[in-house]
């Protein structure tokens, strides 16, 4: 009779399923445990130095009013609810903290994010024209509809309508009305 537990191929067989048995598991918890490090980390608030704390909130806001979101758009940062948006106010916080201006702050978003921050394009280069079209389209329109008008009220003259009365459309008949007649006089 053939004794199994005394079988070195099967001993080394066994310790290595426990052995991947044990790596699997041991990544496993190192796994849990590299993300739910992570996800703390990411709900503690950020750390506020020591000249952070002497800025309120509506100072924050007061210089997050001139500044957009750079991800969401048409949204103004003071408004936003995204968590870039409250790292960035926390920025803002430390600037003003620093003793910095607000259009020091804009300046350094602007350089960070681009123009899109501002919310309007900057009156210089190509970004004239942005600014003038719209005016320039309302008025060449009104001065349209200022001509069409003056056209359409203005009375006709004496000559205009001698003109008009006098033209080949209301002497003749088109041929249609000519075609017409005659089906009528043969069938009716």
């Amino acid at each position: 009779m053939y004794n199994f537990h005394h079988d070195p191929r099967i001993a080394v067989s066994g310790n290595r399923w426990l052995f991947g048995v044990i790596l699997v598991l041991s990544l496993l918890v190192a796994g849990i445990f590299v993300t739910s490090s992570a996800a703390i980390a990411q709900d503690t608030p950020p750390a506020t130095s020591a000249t952070t704390n002497n800025v309120t909130a509506d100072e924050v806001n007061e210089v997050a009013r001139e500044i957009w979101c750079p991800l969401c758009s048409g949204v103004r940062l003071d408004s936003c609810e995204l968590k870039a948006c409250d790292q960035m106010k926390d920025i803002i916080a430390i600037k003003l903290g620093e003793g910095e201006d607000t259009q020091s702050i804009v300046d350094y978003f602007v350089e960070q994010y681009g123009p899109q921050v501002l919310g309007a394009p900057p009156l210089e280069g190509f970004n004239w024209f942005a600014w003038i079209l719209p005016f320039a389209v309302l008025i060449g329109g009104g001065v349209f509809l200022w001509m069409r008008s003056r056209e359409l009220v203005r009375p006709m003259t004496a000559e205009a309508i001698r003109a008009e009365a006098a033209s080949p459309e209301r002497v003749t008949k088109s041929e249609y009305d000519r075609r017409l007649e005659e089906e009528l006089k043969r069938y009716g």
